[in-house]
């Protein structure tokens, strides 16, 4: 079971978790172009992905951080806020269009929770970042499923079964 789970956490990190959800809204809802979608994508992965490891591993050569896992409060700060510096470049940049708006909602609900975490962080209070992204993740599904009305009780039901499996994780 502890392997299981320690390879459900790195499935569900929340550097992943974001290119997760729009692989699955570009493939199952998008009706945009496909060489849009291949710059989107290559534009999220890149930003809410391979940036964000590259600047962490910057900071672990420099002693800012010492974990991946980030146990102690004070080395959170620094990688929210690049993050959210990231994600503000992507939604500034990646959809300007308006062509894809469920999921700028989405990614400008991440902001919101990178910078709430941000400032939680600050207050030394240590949120726990899996719960953060697998709870957007439901809202998402929540609010897409709303908005084109089709039934949707099965995929909620399994994503909470799976949040749950993610809260597990704290335990460990």
């Amino acid at each position: 079971m502890k392997g299981f789970l320690r390879f459900w956490s790195y499935l569900v990190n929340p550097l992943f978790i974001p290119a997760i959800v729009a692989l699955w809204y570009f493939l199952n809802v998008s009706y945009t172009d496909g060489t849009i979608i291949e710059l989107k994508m290559y534009l999220i992965l890149v930003l809410t992905g391979v940036l964000p490891m590259l600047i962490f591993a910057i900071l672990k050569l420099l002693g800012v951080v010492k974990s991946i896992h980030l146990p102690h409060i004070k080395e959170r700060r620094t990688p929210l806020a690049t993050y959210a510096i990231l994600l503000l470049i992507l939604i500034r940049g990646g959809f300007n269009d308006l062509t894809d708006l469920p999921l700028y909602y989405f990614f400008v609900g991440v902001l919101i929770a990178t910078i709430v975490a941000f400032v939680m962080a600050i207050a030394h209070y240590k949120l726990s970042l899996h719960m953060m992204a697998m709870g957007g993740v439901i809202g998402f599904t929540i609010m897409l499923h709303s908005s084109i009305e089709t039934p949707s009780v099965l995929s909620i039901s399994f994503l909470f079964i799976l949040a749950g499996l993610t809260q597990r994780l704290d335990y460990q």
